[in-house]
């Protein structure tokens, strides 16, 4: 996953100017600068009062300095619009500094800065456009980067393609380099980089791969502090490798079970958060405040993300179902629909967790059976502790 970092600060003779506020003031400034928006309120700057407020807070700004940033912000991008038509295919890209509010146009030829100074901007000269630097971008990404190689991004304000490795990885960039086939002088090598995973959250209800199909997140767990979730049995064999969608942050089975009972549970690997969430598949969350089993007649539902979020009631606990593939004890059995792909769902009894869908009969077009594997045996025979807050 590739990312582009805020140029650091520079020193006096790179691209950024780091001069006061206070300093900039005085001097002439872009036609752009003068269009800051000088109302007060936050919706007159076209930001929500949230937005606003995250990023004075992140920043370390008041809440009149973040408005005035934003709205610097949305004058640099037309104005850089603008420098780029008039750049052309010299146009290399540009960077704007928070600290002063100015936006600095990158071209790649003297002439082409005389084009762009006209605009009104400022510009720099540097040693490559930016159509050669996504020139360098293809070919890198169509070779093999090997161990240690994070990744590579474009660096306007440098004229060159960054590659990041983790320390002691520079032989694996040099190679990477080297099969690519570019010039070395258009790449910076820079050590000391962390390897990147995919975020995901593990929240009931949601799609997870399996490498030949999909099944879903029942429960957030732990397993002696090793951080999971419950699933169908059917979904997986103990080793079996999965990953999340969309993101692809990785897992595997830990355990699992089928036949006798229908329960895994999937230890995940760096790059998955905890919650104690299910998704009603609408947009709104349920959270799960524990495994407190209800009565047989009591009102359940199940959070499947293909029929969507359906209820029913618990018609019968400890029932045996012979599948084709074997018989499964201890299931309970309700009329709440569900359907195929929706192996592991989450049952839920308010805000307590019951079970993960094992298997049923019918549709919810013409009404069926589902039954789940209740969570609290599973959590037993494991030794893991159902996710609460």
């Amino acid at each position: 996953m590739r990312t582009s970092p805020t140029p650091a600060p520079r020193t006096a003779g790179a691209l950024l100017s780091l001069a006061l506020t206070t300093a900039l003031a005085a001097a002439p400034a872009p036609s752009w600068a003068a269009a800051l928006p000088a109302a007060p309120e936050d919706a007159r700057s076209g930001a929500s009062a949230d937005q606003v407020g995250a990023l004075a807070a992140e920043l370390g700004l008041s809440r009149a300095d973040a408005r005035d940033l934003l709205g610097a912000q949305e004058e640099a991008a037309r104005a850089d619009a603008e420098a780029a038509e008039a750049a052309g295919s010299a146009y290399a890209g540009s960077v704007f500094d928070t600290s002063t509010l100015r936006l600095t146009v990158l071209v790649d030829t003297p002439s082409a800065a005389e084009e762009v100074r006209r605009t009104g901007a400022r510009v720099e000269v540097v040693p490559r456009s930016a159509d050669e630097l996504a020139a360098v971008m293809a070919d890198l990404d169509a070779a093999d980067p090997g161990a240690g190689v994070v990744g590579w991004y474009p660096d306007p304000s440098e004229g060159a393609v960054v590659v990041e490795t983790v320390d002691g990885a520079s032989r694996e960039a040099d190679a990477l380099v080297e099969d690519a086939g570019v010039d070395p002088a258009a790449v910076r090598i820079r050590e000391g980089a962390e390897q990147a995973v995919p975020y995901a959250e593990v929240v009931g209800g949601r799609l997870f791969g399996t490498g030949g199909g999909a099944c879903t997140i029942g429960f957030a767990a732990t397993a002696a502090g090793v951080p999971g979730f419950l699933t169908a049995g059917h979904c997986g064999a103990v080793g079996t490798p999965v990953q999340s969608i969309p993101a692809g942050a990785t897992g595997t089975f830990q355990h699992s079970q089928f036949p006798v009972s229908d329960g895994a549970f999937v230890r995940v690997g760096p790059g998955w958060t905890l919650t104690n969430l299910v998704t009603d598949q609408g947009g709104g969350f349920i959270e799960v405040n524990g495994s407190q089993s209800a009565p047989i007649g009591s009102a359940v539902c199940v959070s499947n993300p293909y029929s969507g979020w359906r209820c029913g009631r618990i018609q019968a606990r400890n029932q045996t179902v012979n599948y084709p593939q074997g018989t499964v004890y201890g299931l309970t059995r309700t009329t709440a629909c569900s359907g195929p792909g929706g192996s592991g769902s989450p049952f839920l009894a308010g805000s307590q967790a019951q079970g993960v869908t094992s298997g049923g009969s019918g549709s919810c077009v013409s009404g069926g059976t589902t039954f789940f594997q209740d969570v609290n045996p599973l959590l037993a025979m494991w030794g893991l502790n159902l996710v609460t807050s």
